[in-house]
């Protein structure tokens, strides 16, 4: 299908298609004065917002936020910082910075942001670039765009994704097909569905995770997928989870007749040349700060990303490299953390040296004024912002709050447990006409004005719990 065997070059439509289907963050666009952004340079050199600061940060995260490629690497956003002094180095007063965290990864986004109106901001053209290097155009908002340009929106686009999304899941199924384990336990298959969460988690750069279904049985299957041609996939490694709990692992098929078998060729097409970008300059700094390698590797003298066994790391923040330096040489698996645009922190990790030995480390401590993992930053919803206030009207409206709370009389917003609560799950503690209770429930934008309640439950003082229908 020429789009080549590299996991995440495949997983882009299925990421997109998936924005279909998950709730989207619980995020306000927010009221704002007329005006948009400026740039302004000379003795006053800075950014000039024509309405609250945070308003507009709030404006462009809902943009970000919508974005298909911006969600399907950095999932749900938890934390933007504009770069003034990067945005300003951008040509065009409407080019902006951001450094932005989500509930996937850390990236930074350098783009167009659009005034649609006086509360809403589009995304444009730009580029997302990951911490670990890796860079993905941004095309920005179609609509948005056209409506620029006194045109209607063109979905040609829209519906090649839709076309490689089936391309490829019919190949997928094709090789599944094939294969003796499958037509043995599952027979001839008549349902075949990616999971997109758990493909984007599993290991391996070209892993996915499918429910399968046939005529015999019903299972999960992950495995490598092997993009041959533009025509055919193949079935590699992977595991059959049946419906009874039975793990079946499995070798897969064996390369065709003329395949290429240097499936790593053009790696660096995508992913950059990850032996020398700004992720591996930093990480390599970080790494030689560290006092356990100074002691047993000494000044490094060769830094080598590691791709395979960062496949298989665990943690999505987790890197493997290899080390040679004057003392010695070795092998570190580790977690690195982005302290801000420049700087990389090592975390916990595993150094193994020449002759075997694996000592485990903690990493550095945070650094003044790092944001913490765990902690909630300033810019998440507050007591008093619009999200609440949106939250505190849906929950009002709610047919089991008003059952059971009544009137509300005072709605406690709960940042910590929400800051670390799964998903888009917010917390509140009521307070009503009836009675007192807890809710715990997804809250899901609806438009710039509004909040609605999604799955979610409601606990009285009492302990009696009722779901959220």
């Amino acid at each position: 299908m020429g789009w080549g065997s590299r996991r995440w070059a495949k997983l882009a439509w299925a990421a997109v298609a998936a924005l279909g289907l998950a709730a989207l963050p619980a995020i306000a666009a927010t009221n704002a004065a007329e005006g948009g952004n400026e740039k302004s340079g000379g003795t006053e050199r800075g950014i000039r917002f024509g309405i609250d600061r945070e308003e507009y940060d709030a404006q462009a995260r809902a943009a970000m936020q919508v974005d298909p490629v911006v969600a399907a690497q950095l999932g749900a956003i938890r934390k933007v910082t504009l770069d003034e002094a990067a945005s300003m180095d951008e040509p065009g007063p409407d080019v902006l910075v951001f450094d932005v965290e989500g509930s996937r990864g850390k990236g930074r986004v350098t783009a167009r942001f659009i005034t649609v109106s006086a509360t809403q901001e589009a995304l444009g053209p730009g580029t997302l670039v990951m911490a670990d290097g890796t860079r993905h155009a941004i095309e920005g908002d179609a609509d948005a765009l056209a409506a620029e340009d006194g045109h209607a929106h063109d979905h040609e686009h829209d519906e090649d994704i839709e076309a490689g999304a089936g391309l490829f899941t019919r190949q997928a199924q094709e090789a599944a097909q094939r294969y003796l384990l499958i037509r043995q336990h599952i027979g001839q298959i008549t349902t075949f569905e990616i999971d997109t969460d758990a493909t984007g988690a599993a290991p391996g750069m070209n892993t996915f995770v499918f429910d399968v279904a046939g005529d015999k049985g019903r299972g999960r299957l992950q495995a490598d997928f092997i993009t041959v041609d533009a025509g055919t996939e193949r079935l590699g490694k992977g595991v059959l989870t049946l419906a009874d709990g039975r793990r079946l692992a499995f070798e897969g098929e064996p390369p065709g007749e003329g395949e290429a078998a240097d499936e790593g060729a053009g790696v660096d097409d995508l992913f950059g040349d990850m032996q020398d970008n700004i992720f591996t300059r930093q990480a390599r700094v970080a790494v030689q700060r560290y006092p356990l390698v100074q002691q047993h590797i000494g000044a490094l003298q060769t830094f080598e990303f590691d791709m395979a066994a960062t496949g298989e790391a665990e943690g999505v923040n987790e890197f493997a490299f290899a080390l040679v330096g004057d003392k010695g040489r070795g092998h570190i698996v580790a977690e690195f953390i982005t302290v801000d645009a420049d700087t990389e922190r090592l975390g916990k990790g595993v150094l193994t040296l020449a002759d075997g030995r694996e000592l485990a480390f903690e990493g550095e401590p945070p650094f003044p004024g790092e944001q913490v993992a765990g902690d909630v930053p300033e810019t998440f919803a507050r007591q008093d912002g619009i999200f609440v206030l949106q939250a505190n009207a849906a929950m009002q409206a709610h047919p089991v709050v008003r059952r059971h709370i009544g009137d509300i009389r005072e709605a406690a917003f709960d940042r910590d447990a929400s800051w670390a609560a799964e998903g888009e799950r917010y917390i509140f503690d009521l307070r009503g006409s009836k009675g007192q209770g807890r809710l715990e429930a997804e809250f899901i934008t609806v438009d710039a004005d509004s909040e609605r309640i999604g799955e979610g439950e409601l606990v009285m003082a009492d302990g009696t719990r009722y779901p959220l229908d």
